[in-house]
């Protein structure tokens, strides 16, 4: 019996070894049968034991003769990232295939080929199985698709609309000064390295989604209204008075809002991973705090949505508010209204109507909580990569703080105001560099598509040939090297020697599009100020129409515009990224708060100290900062990977913030 068993044990990997074979035997034929470009890897780079075993085995792989096979390369889940648009040159191609034992996944780079995909939603859905994780607290526009998608999406869209962006744009304002407020300290202070920049744009794009989503408005650490940041502007701009609608927590808490907030985020890989029962009685204290953050923001969730609910009914908050917060809106999307029954939160539909019936609380609260994880990341790497780009690239950091003057003039923070300066921003180089940043660091660097098993074969046009993408197929729209494609993308000379090599080895490195130029984006001097210059090689046509005022689009009319597919940072098509808008109102905001009376240096605190710098001449200044430089290229090179969306996940850029004026490096 003992020799039987232990047959059947040894011969379990015999059959899986067998069976991968014949599935990738298979897959090979299928690929063929295309006539596209493929590439065959022994595995899947998402098969869970290599994802597993890869970070311990890397470090000894180096030692093989494959470290420059292509196939090596895309055996890593980061190649969109790593490699940027190289994988593409080196296949001479800007689609192709990648085979292994799991599902062939179509990859493109391709501006022409990404534009049918997203036009053609029915025949390209999400895979929708990808994204269960992401149904916490209830199913969500995400996560879904066909009816059921349309039918969230036509109560998720509305809430993103001009009274929600004008409470973004006061909540950034306010948020953003208590950080710089933070960072400065007061006026007898000597400017410092601030090595918190990415965690301190994590918590402000927290505080902004909590108040503009939720209702709830939190202050920065340490902030009063007379605190540091008042003395930087004058007096802070005026928010919406508090009514009855924001929220009341109940005493049945043992976290805080805020810090079962913040444990819930930081614990997120391991809430979706683990089942509930798991997470709940594994013995370790890391699972048992996420745990408890689950179940502590899911109740205040649930208080939120609660009070909103009934402050809504009782007629406390009208819908002309200009306070009105996301959670608001989709309660009033759900038929939440003050003719509703406190009993009942949705209004049945008759046995003849047609319509479907209004989202039901679970899935209000699956949207809700969406908003706060994708919202909060998408701004906050924003405003961090922006930044750190900035840093490296004073002669950009100069420009944008002209056109901020020539923008704003003598006028405090208090007087900024939304309809007239956001608009203003967006048309000017501060919308250039998030547009730039964006290009160079999308949210996700490979945005998922599919066709379904039963689905029959797809055609799409390449290079005027007719190809067909056969069923059960992975497509990844790779916005990182389509952002890079010198094909559609304009491209001017690489940096000359003396600025460093290359920002990568080996994509693109005889051209500019690797490199941060946020000026590619003028499409003359006058969309910013006199002194922020353009290049006439960057022209590009404009081929959109005029954006949406509420969910807009992914950069200004004001600026160059490539081709169709050419730019998807917040994807394209009927799948676009709702909040949109909310992000780029929020990093605008913040940008323009900071590089108003500010400069942001690299800090080169691991190499000099302030005393040390101050007494260096001009040429020891620059190679200091060069060396800086050249190790802050790598790690954003090297350690950049992607949960749910590009993070820094490896090492710290430390940021010197002074008062414009007190620059070290102004070169």
């Amino acid at each position: 019996m003992i020799s039987t068993w232990l047959l059947i044990l040894l011969a379990l990997p015999l059959v899986y070894f067998l069976q991968s074979c014949w599935c990738l035997r298979r897959n090979i034929a299928t690929a063929k049968a295309t006539g596209l470009p493929y590439v065959v890897l022994p595995w899947s780079n998402l098969n869970l034991p290599w994802l597993i075993l890869r970070p311990f085995i890397q470090p000894y792989l180096r030692f093989l003769p494959v470290q420059d096979k292509l196939w090596f390369k895309l055996l890593n889940v980061d190649w969109p990232w790593l490699e940027q648009y190289s994988i593409f040159q080196q296949l001479g191609c800007d689609s192709f295939i990648l085979v292994s034992s799991a599902k062939n996944s179509f990859n493109t780079a391709d501006a022409a080929v990404i534009d049918q995909i997203t036009k053609r939603r029915t025949d390209f859905p999400k895979p929708v199985e990808v994204y269960g994780s992401l149904e916490l607290y209830g199913k969500n526009v995400v996560s879904t698709e066909g009816n059921l998608w349309k039918h969230h999406r036509k109560t998720v869209s509305p809430p993103f609309n001009e009274k929600n962006n004008r409470l973004v744009w006061l909540e950034s304002l306010r948020q953003a000064q208590g950080m710089l407020g933070g960072w400065m300290g007061d006026d007898s202070k000597a400017p410092s390295v601030v090595h918190t920049v990415a965690t301190d744009c994590m918590r402000l794009s927290l505080h902004v989604i909590s108040c503009a989503g939720f209702g709830v408005n939190l202050n920065w650490p340490g902030s009063e209204d007379d605190s540091p940041q008042k003395a930087l502007n004058g007096s802070t701009p005026p928010m919406p008075e508090k009514t009855s609608e924001d929220p009341q927590f109940g005493p049945d808490h043992n976290m805080s809002y805020t810090e079962a907030l913040h444990t819930l985020l930081h614990s997120m890989v391991w809430i979706l991973v683990l089942p509930t029962f798991l997470l709940k009685t594994l013995p370790f204290k890391r699972t048992k705090t996420a745990y408890n953050a689950y179940i502590e923001w899911g109740k205040y969730l649930h208080e939120i949505f609660n009070n909103k609910k009934n402050a809504i009914i009782s007629g406390q908050v009208q819908a002309k508010d200009d306070g009105m917060d996301l959670m608001g809106f989709l309660l009033r999307g759900a038929n939440i209204t003050p003719s509703t029954s406190s009993t009942s939160s949705q209004k049945t539909p008759t046995s003849s109507s047609k319509q479907q019936p209004p989202l039901s609380d679970t899935e209000i609260m699956g949207n809700a909580f969406l908003f706060l994880l994708a919202g909060h990341e998408t701004a906050a790497n924003s405003i961090h990569f922006s930044l750190v780009y900035l840093a490296m690239h004073p002669r950009s950091q100069r420009r944008l703080q002209a056109s901020l003057d020539h923008i704003f003039g003598s006028r405090p923070i208090s007087a900024w105001d939304y309809e007239r300066d956001f608009t203003a921003l967006f048309s000017s180089l501060t919308g250039a560099v998030l547009a730039e940043e964006l290009r160079l660091v999308p949210p996700v660097p490979a945005i998922p598509k599919c066709v379904p098993s039963n689905s029959p074969p797809q055609p799409l046009l390449i290079n005027d040939k007719e190809y067909h993408i056969q069923p059960a197929t992975y497509i990844n729209l790779i916005s990182t090297a389509a952002h890079r494609n010198p094909k559609t993308w304009p491209a001017g000379k690489p940096r000359d020697d003396a600025d460093g090599p290359p920002v990568h080895p080996t994509s693109n490195i005889d051209n500019d599009l690797e490199e941060f130029k946020p000026e590619r984006w003028l499409r003359d001097t006058t969309a910013s100020d006199a002194s922020a210059s353009s290049d006439p090689e960057h022209a590009f046509v404009h081929t959109e129409d005029a954006p949406s005022t509420s969910t807009g689009t992914s950069s200004s009319s004001a600026h160059h515009r490539p081709p169709r597919g050419a730019y998807v940072p917040f994807s394209e098509g009927f799948r676009a990224c709702l909040g949109r808008r909310f992000a780029q109102v929020e990093v605008l905001a913040v940008l323009a708060v900071i590089f108003r009376t500010c400069s942001v240096e690299l800090g080169v605190d691991a190499h000099a100290s302030e005393e040390q710098v101050e007494g260096m001449g001009e040429a020891e200044r620059r190679k200091v900062w060069g060396t800086v430089k050249a190790e802050v290229e790598a790690l954003m090179r090297e350690k950049m990977t992607m949960l749910f969306t590009m993070q820094l996940r490896e090492g710290k850029v430390g940021l010197r913030v002074c008062r414009r004026g007190e620059e070290r490096f102004p070169f």
